[in-house]
């Protein structure tokens, strides 16, 4: 059995899934342009060991979407992409998650969805991320997102 699965077939999957907010010290308009833009995109996805190197999207109902985080010490490069499911501009993003793996293949998908939504001048986010094949891999993502939410939110602080 894979580490982190539960031997129990009727535990709920909730227990692998990722979801939390965060409260960025932006207006809502630029939080959501820094993850459909990619010039900002570029400037804080991907965690701090493993910045974004390379982005690519077609945010619209359909539209693809490809990454490529690259190792802070150069060691390796992951390849990621996925398809928006539902695009709202300046409200909410749904897409499909899947990294690449050994021989062109898709790993295990995942379906995020994050919303925005006005905190007074600030933005309150909603991230979610379902449904792991792994509570390991849930944890591993939970670690991902909370560094590179630490950067845009360095990011959104910059003049």
């Amino acid at each position: 059995m894979a580490e982190g699965r539960s031997a129990d077939p009727t535990v709920e999957p909730a227990q692998r899934v990722l979801a939390f907010t965060r409260v960025f010290d932006a207006p809502r308009a630029l939080v959501y342009d820094a993850f459909v833009n990619p010039e900002h995109a570029l400037k804080w996805m991907g965690p701090r060991s493993h910045p974004v190197v390379h982005i690519e999207g077609d945010v619209r109902s359909g539209g693809q979407w490809r990454a490529c985080l690259r190792a802070a010490d150069g060691s390796g490069e992951l390849w990621q992409g996925g398809v928006y499911r539902e695009v709202v501009p300046g409200e909410r993003l749904v897409f499909t998650f899947a990294w690449d793996e050994e021989g062109g293949r898709s790993g295990p998908e995942t379906l995020i969805t994050i919303t925005f939504a006005d905190q007074g001048k600030k933005t309150l986010m909603t991230f979610c991320q379902a449904v792991f094949d792994t509570e390991a891999n849930r944890d591993g993502h939970r670690t991902g997102w909370n560094s590179a939410f630490d950067r845009l939110a360095d990011f959104l602080l910059r003049p």
